[in-house]
Order: C-alpha cells, then structure tokens, then sequence
C-alpha cells in the first residue's frame, strides 16, 4: 500500500472497526442465539430474489422498509417503475424527491447545501455517488456525472446528510447509491424511444433473463442533442450490463460491467443582463477554437455475497478507466487527462439477539486508490492539434474507510442506532515539468490567446485522517407511522484539484493564498415520515454547523471576469433547513370506478450562512435558492391513461458572498410550468407519453459561479450597463414525446 503509512493506517481503520471487532465477539458469546422476527432492517445484504420488481421481499420493497425504520433522512427512488417521462439526467428523477437541489439539466447538484459551486474543479463534490455498492468516480472527488447510466438503474438510494457510515460520512451532503436492473427485476427485452425539442433524441435497448443458477442483463443506449443554446450539442453513448450466478441458495456472485462516451460542445456562459435577449446565444469564445468536452470510461467490478445462518458476508472489488480529452479553451489550453482507479471492500453483517433485545451489528472495510496523468498543452492549427506542453502532472491517491454500526431494538419498536466511521485518504501530485516558465498571449496574438504557466513545480503531498461517530433514534409511534432523530460528523476533504487550483492561482498572480483546509459538520435533524394508503409524508429539520466549509470563487473575485475558479475555506458556516415531501390520492372513484386524482408537492427551505466570519459576517450563502418548490396534479384512469400539470419555482439567489452589487447581481427567482399526458397497459408492455417543459417560455438562470465581492468603483448606476454576473441560460419551450415496447 504504497503513500501510506502503516501506523497511520492501522490507527484509523482499527478505530472504525470497533463495532466489527464486537460483532464477532457477540457472535461467538450468543451463537445460539435466534433472531428476533422483528428485524431491525440496519444494513441487509440481499441475495436478488426472484418475481415482479417492487414485490414484497425484493430489493426495491426492502430497502423501502428498511429506509423508513432508519433514524436519518433517506429514500428510495425508483427509476425503473416511475410515471413513463423524460428520463434523461438526475433532476428528471429526483425533482419528486426532498432535500435535493439540481440544475435543470442535471449537471450541478447539491444536497443541504453541499458543493457552493456550479462551475470548476468542485463540481459534484459534497455528495458520494456509488453504483451497486462500488465508487462512481474518482476516490478523491464526489462522482463524476457522465458514468451514471439513467436507463440501466432499477432503483437510487438517496441518503441525506452524513449518518450513512457506509457511503456518505466524508460527504457533507450525503451520498447516492445507483442500484441495477438485473436478469431477474427486469425480465424480458424492451425497446424505448424518446425525442423531442432542440434535436433532442434517445434510444434504448434491453433485454433481461433468468435460467436456473444464471441471470443476465444486458442494454445499449444513445442520447444526443442539440442543445437549447448554441454551442451546446451532446452525444452519450452506453453499453452496461451484469451477469449474476447462485450457485446455492446463501450465495450470490454477480458482476458488472460498462463502458461509455460523452462528447459535448461548451458554450461559454453571457452576462446577467443579457439573459432575456441573448438566452440561446453562445459568446465567441465558445467557437474560437470549438470549446467541447469528450469523456470515455470502461469499468467492471464483481459482488459475492454469502449467507451463514445469522452472518451474511459481501466482498468486493472494481477497476475504472477514464479518459478527459477538453479541446481547447482560452484559458487551459488542450487538456488530456486520463485517470484509473481501483479498489476492494468486505462488509459483514450479523443479526442475533442482545439481552434479548433483537440486535444488528454491520462492519465494513473499503481501500480504494486513484492515479491519474494530468497534461494540458498550447494549441495549434486553430485548436485542432497540440503543441507545446506545459503541465506535466501525476496525481494519486489513497483512500481507507472502515465502519461499524449496531442498533438494538431497546423497547418494542423503538431501535437506537449508533457507528463510528475511520477515515485516511492522501493527495499527492508530482510535477514532472521541466520547461521553465511560459508566458500567456492575449487574444491579438497570432493563432490566437494561449495559456502560460509559472517556471515553479507544483507539488504536494497531503494526508488526512478523521473518526467520524453518529447516534440515532427511530420510533414507529402506529404502524406505517414513524418519528426519527440523530446526531453525526461528516469530514470532507479538498479534491486534488483544489489544492492544485490554489497553487496554480498563487504562481500566476504572486499573491500568496492560504491552504485549503478538510472542513467538517456536526449535523442534527429530526424527522417525521410515513402515512397512510392515500397520504404518504416525509419531513425532515435539520441543524448543521461547519468548520472550514470549502467554498468555490472566482480566482479574479469579479464576478463578471472569472476565467478560472479556486477554492477556499470559510471561517464557520450554518446550514439550516427543511424539508418536506408530500404524495397524497384527495380522489378516487371520481368519474368511474378505480380512478383516482393525485397531487405531490416537494418544498425545501435552506437557510446558508455565514457565522461572523471575519469578511463575510453573517451574510447569507448565494448559489443555493432560499425556497425551492415541485408542485403536481394529476389524473389516472384505470385503463392507464394519465394527465398531470406540475410547477416548478425557485426564489431569487446571491451571486457574491458579501451580497454585494445590489438587484443587478442578484439572480432572479422564477417559476416554470409543465404538463404531461400519457398511457401504460395494464400488464406494463406498452406505454407512451408527451411533456412540455418551460411552456410559458420563461427566461431563467440554470446555473452560475459565486464571487466574493464587486469591488465598490464598479458600483452604482452605471453597473448594470458595465457590468454582470456570468450565468448560463435554462433551457426555453420544450415538447418531448416517448415510448417504450416490452416483449
């Protein structure tokens, strides 16, 4: 284990492996013992069972079950059984879900405030990703969005905030786990297809089978689109599938594989106060050198799970191979990136019964490292080819987690929750240039603007270590009904790009920046959830104080100059919030037998502040909206016709950390107005649907990058013809029809 040291290691995954450790004690001291029919539902491993996807007993009902009985705030979404719709990134699925920010494509999330960014190194951090269990991404980063594969997912399970010890207590957000269809929850082949506005076009083909000891799953898709911007064409093309093998009953060994590519055209974002003129327009820079994106990946990994009585055991391993080909920009030249990363991970869980109270003990392992080749050249011939090199970087990265939780049913459906998670990861870049110092050239020099570099090496080599501990409370006060609480740290630790980011900044400008520093949370939150078979309800209050929150800005601090994004700590930060989650059917036999009306409603309300920070004070955190809002009504009929119209609103947002700049720097608030109409046979093998986004055709921001401050010459009545806040439009008007044929 090469970059770590031994005593270090043995220091932080010993700690995290206290409860393991108890487990096996307990284990030997109560072998005897029976588990309680009342099972606790900690952490299950499950052997994928066979029948319908949804029915008692399988994956998706499990973990259903076993999320309501939890002391934090956690979901399952279904991916596979949702209303027939546009399935294309994230926000198409999770805008049903509470807790979760998203931009309207997908591309930027942020779950309690996570990740104060939509632009740079930082994008998608703050919230873990996984996918059957196995990182979905690089070890020292959150996940990285185009590995996640929509139309191949049975089923997310969304954990909010860092009590999840398994995946998300480095993460101040939370964590996401993208679980796969399989031979035997998506039986048969399917054929899909859906287009729609700005060339939009998506096609998948499926096919899942069961026979005796073997189950197989296998699809293809392709999305492309022009983009509601100009500029802005994407291509995705994704090939995944597993292969599953019982050889008994207590076994199960599956294996993943997939591969993928991702080419999209950048377009460079507009200035505030052109958003409502300019919405569709991409700025020249976007086209001096055809600005675009073109990311490939192959990955496989393998899960056995094994069942002994009351002790189930899973181990695991995967490798990921990535590649980053950015041709060129202005400012970073042509980027050639390539990373791969590896990693193994064992979890053992037991059930037994402790003073006869039923008890569960979950004990876990997972080592995974990164390396990476980070190259970025000048270019030449109009962008097309690379010329002279001037970043030569080599990057690695170990990460160690281990974790033991327990919960104990102490009184008659109430069950205490309590872990610990150890955590050690490293950082470390080797600079291998030895060019000397390259100056930049402006936009009037032959072939154009070109990047430089200072002659300095940029090199470091970081290590942390934290021991994250968490405590909670579930009660089912009426069955189906049920009140939580619970106390946990989260650690989250820079990405290797924000430590080179900050050097990269301090070499150019001479200006020394301090060091990012690891930022941790203590988060409470309380909760209520359940229902009853026509309301359903899912709310949640949370507290969290941060200590060095990474936060992102722009390295010129003017936000309408940024060229090049860094990171920095805050002093100490409070997120505040609430969350709330409504699904209930008002009507039913409205019109005939068996129909119903349905109405969901999702509203989040975030308070983000600063807490007298020595330059900010107590100003509010921009990015994040302070009221986020999904509201839906709808019909169903009982042949399977649907219609439902939904709105969608967000209240205005800061784009400076001081609140400086006055209304022209604030971005708007907005509300946007959808409607959907479609059919799904009963039995399931037919359905089709149409959905309109955006119809009154508002002009919104999708997405934009905070800055710290305007500076006080550029205030005043001139700014808003001077000056603007760079922001990237949301899309218009849009009409998207789909349908999917299963046999």
């Amino acid at each position: 284990m090469a970059g770590v040291k031994q005593a270090e290691f043995n220091k932080i995954s010993g700690i995290g492996l206290f409860s393991a450790v108890l487990l096996q004690v307990f284990a030997i001291g109560d072998a005897v013992a029976q588990s309680s029919d009342e099972t606790v539902l900690l952490d299950p491993i499950v052997v994928t069972g066979t029948g319908p996807a949804g029915a008692a007993g399988q994956p998706f009902f499990v973990q259903q079950q076993r999320f309501l009985r939890r002391p934090g705030a956690e979901a399952v979404v279904s991916v596979a059984d949702q209303t027939t719709g546009k399935k294309a990134d994230l926000g198409d699925v999770l805008v049903r879900t509470p807790g979760v920010f998203m931009s309207d494509n997908g591309s930027f999330i942020s779950i309690r405030g996570s990740d104060i960014s939509t632009d740079g190194s930082r994008n998608g951090r703050g919230v873990r990703a996984f996918i059957d269990g196995f990182p979905l991404g690089r070890t020292e980063a959150g996940f990285t969005n185009p590995l996640i594969d929509l139309l191949a997912t049975d089923y997310i399970e969304l954990y909010r905030g860092g009590n999840s010890l398994r995946y998300g207590a480095i993460a101040t957000g939370g964590a996401m786990n993208f679980v796969s269809k399989t031979g035997r929850t998506a039986p048969g082949q399917a054929i899909s297809v859906m287009g729609g506005s700005f060339g939009t076009l998506q096609t998948q083909f499926e096919t899942g089978a069961s026979k005796d000891n073997l189950d197989w799953y296998l699809q293809g898709n392709v999305f492309k689109s022009d983009g509601f911007r100009q500029h802005t064409h994407e291509g995705n093309y994704r090939f995944s599938g597993n292969v599953g093998w019982r050889p008994s009953e207590d076994v199960d060994s599956r294996t993943f594989f997939a591969m993928g590519r991702t080419d999209r055209d950048l377009a460079e974002p507009i200035p505030l106060n052109q958003l409502r003129q300019n919405r569709r327009m991409a700025p020249a820079n976007s086209y001096l050198f055809n600005e675009r994106l073109n990311f490939t990946y192959q990955r496989i990994a393998n899960r056995t799970t094994i069942r002994r009585g009351d002790t189930n055991y899973e181990f695991g391993a995967h490798f990921l191979n990535t590649a980053l080909d950015h041709l060129p920009s202005p400012f970073a030249g042509i980027i050639d990136y390539k990373w791969q990363e590896g990693g193994l991970s064992g979890r053992v869980e037991h059930k037994t019964d402790l003073a006869g109270l039923p008890t569960e003990f979950v004990g876990g392992v997972r080592v995974g490292y990164a390396s990476g080749r980070f190259d970025r050249y000048r270019h030449a011939n109009a962008g097309t080819t690379k010329a002279r090199q001037i970043y030569d970087w080599a990057f690695s990265s170990w990460l160690v987690e281990s974790y033991g939780e327990a919960a104990v049913e102490v009184l008659p459906k109430v069950r205490v929750f309590t872990g610990l998670q150890g955590v050690f990861t490293t950082r470390t870049l080797r600079d291998d240039y030895r060019g000397g110092a390259v100056a930049a050239l402006g936009p009037t020099s032959p072939g154009g603007p070109q990047p430089g570099r200072v002659a300095g090496l940029l090199n470091y080599d970081r290590s942390y270590q934290a021991a994250n501990p968490k405590i909670g409370i579930n009660w089912e006060y009426r069955p189906d009904h049920f009140l939580f609480a619970n106390v946990s740290r989260s650690f989250e630790v820079p990405g290797g790009a924000d430590l080179s980011n900050v050097l990269e900044a301090q070499g150019r400008t001479g200006i020394a920046l301090p060091p990012v520093q690891p930022q941790s949370a203590w988060t409470w939150e309380a909760g209520i959830r359940g229902g009853w078979e026509r309301f359903k309800y899912d709310i949640t209050a949370y507290h969290m104080r941060l200590r060095n929150e990474i936060l992102t800005r722009c390295a010129s601090e003017i936000a309408a100059a940024c060229t090049t994004t860094i990171a920095f700590n805050a002093d100490r930060t409070v997120h505040n919030g609430l969350e709330i989650g409504l699904k209930t059917i008002p009507f039913v036999d409205l019109l005939q037998p068996d129909d119903r009306v349905f109405a969901n409603l999702v509203w989040n309300f975030s308070d983000f502040r600063f807490d007298n920070d020595r330059r900010f004070g107590n100003n509010r955190l921009p990015v994040i909206p302070r009221h986020t809002l999904f509201g839906e009504v709808g019909y169903e009929h009982p042949l399977g016709y649907y219609a439902s119209v939904n709105l969608r609103h967000q209240s205005a947002r800061l784009s400076t950390f001081d609140g400086s700049g006055g209304p022209a720097f604030l971005i708007p608030a907005y509300s946007l107005l959808g409607a959907k109409i479609g059919w799904r046979s009963p039995d399931k093998t037919w359905s089709f649907y149409i959905e309109g986004r955006n119809l009154t055709n508002v002009a919104y921001v999708s997405e934009f990058s905070a800055t710290p401050t305007v500076p006080v010459t550029q205030q005043g009545p001139a700014l808003v013809r001077s000056t603007s806040p760079q922001v990237r439009p949301g899309e218009g008007r849009a009409i998207y029809a789909g349908m999917t044929v299963r046999f």
